[in-house]
């Protein structure tokens, strides 16, 4: 068997080769993340067997995009790696402070050779595009709620008092007030006509008495009177309005492929389409997963844990593995509590035994992932009374 290690970078990935024995057989050598440099990659590995070959890497996001569908496409298996693991056998290796791509290489092929698991299963298309499509979501949902945050804080400087009188100021009936005024005066000169077209906006839940506070209001309000304010409402404003629209697309198209992949977790009570989509695309294959703790401990979700003699005791949860499985876990805990009678009556099982809020909710996150592993496993629909 031989061992391929391949430390990846940006432009450049820099690759080793070593044999069972620990013999260097190929010394560390860079190649370009390009067709030609792939093309030399390829020259490299031809004269091995295809099946003696171990060829790993960390798992770094997009930077190793374009190496894997060029395996793939080679007909390659291989192993992604985690980048904490590989990081904590490498400094295991020795005691100098060194880091370069070249001793990042051999400590991979190195670490291959310690690792018994499964090669990289490659995704089919609908998951690997569910997979893109949701963490940009994440990523956008995040953006969209700093850029509320920004609104709020220029609303406080220039009309401090305009909250008090909306449900959520981000309503379209707020947005449309701030958005067409440019000053404290202008909303205080609302006309008579203007109520009638707000009115119609919020289809009647606008009061005529609520309106006519608001430019009371707005005549002896404390708010800053400075003109760039109310530029920068407005752009804000605008922000809010674009993302909107770009994550209603992506929602689109996630309920697309939800639709055509038929997944057994929105069948969950409180388990929106959005969230599913998320959970799915980061388990990815559940059969890579040999039991529910090892899908825990992917999740982050598992207790560390610290023992020496007879001191043992387990500390907070560890937090590793993906960001985006477990904070989407624990969002979506609270409206599964909501609706299902199961996880219902978990909760406050948990809560009743002194566990805090937020704590009990975690424990409602571990159950709900081997609920799913359970469903996943067996293709089963979720029934709140059988499992």
């Amino acid at each position: 068997m031989f061992y391929v290690g391949i430390d990846i970078s940006k432009y450049k990935h820099t690759l080793v080769i070593a044999s069972h024995l620990g013999e260097i057989i190929q010394k560390p050598l860079d190649f370009d993340n390009s067709q030609l440099g792939f093309k030399t990659l390829l020259d490299i590995l031809k004269p091995y067997d295809s099946k003696q070959l171990k060829i790993g890497f960390e798992s770094t996001g997009h930077y190793s995009a374009n190496l894997i569908q060029f395996l793939l496409d080679q007909g390659y298996s291989f192993y992604q790696l985690n980048a904490h693991l590989v990081k904590k056998f490498s400094l295991s290796l020795s005691t100098r402070k060194a880091k370069t791509d070249k001793i990042d290489s051999l400590a991979i092929a190195k670490f291959l050779m310690t690792i018994d698991s499964k090669s990289f299963t490659p995704l089919s298309y609908h998951m690997s595009h569910l997979k893109s499509l949701t963490r940009h979501y994440y990523r956008l949902n995040k953006y969209i709620g700093k850029t509320k945050v920004e609104l709020v804080n220029y609303l406080d400087k220039a009309f401090p008092e305009f909250a008090t009188y909306f449900t959520s100021i981000y309503g379209k009936t707020s947005l449309n007030i701030l958005l067409t005024a440019n000053s404290l005066l202008s909303i205080a000169r609302l006309s008579e006509s203007r109520f009638e077209s707000l009115r119609k906006l919020s289809r009647g839940r606008f009061k005529y008495s609520k309106y006519l506070k608001l430019k009371q209001t707005a005549k002896q309000s404390v708010g800053l009177k400075d003109d760039y304010l109310w530029h920068l409402l407005h752009l804000v404003i605008r922000r809010i309005h674009s993302l909107q629209v770009e994550k209603d697309s992506i929602e689109d198209e996630i309920k697309h492929i939800m639709d055509d992949i038929q997944s057994p977790l929105p069948s969950i009570p409180g388990m929106g389409i959005t969230s599913a989509a998320i959970i799915l695309s980061e388990i990815e294959d559940i059969f890579r997963f040999p039991n529910t703790k090892s899908l825990i401990a992917f999740a982050g979700l598992d207790n560390s844990v610290y023992q020496s003699g007879t001191e043992s005791h387990y500390g907070k949860i560890s937090k590793r593995g993906s960001k985006y499985l477990r904070t989407t876990l624990y969002s979506v805990s609270l409206p599964v509590i909501s609706n299902s009678k199961l996880f219902y009556e978990y909760y406050f099982d948990k809560k009743s035994k002194g566990k805090s809020h937020k704590l009990s909710l975690i424990w409602v996150s571990r159950k709900m992932l081997r609920v799913i592993y359970h469903l996943l496993k067996n293709n089963e629909t979720f029934i709140d009374q059988k499992v």
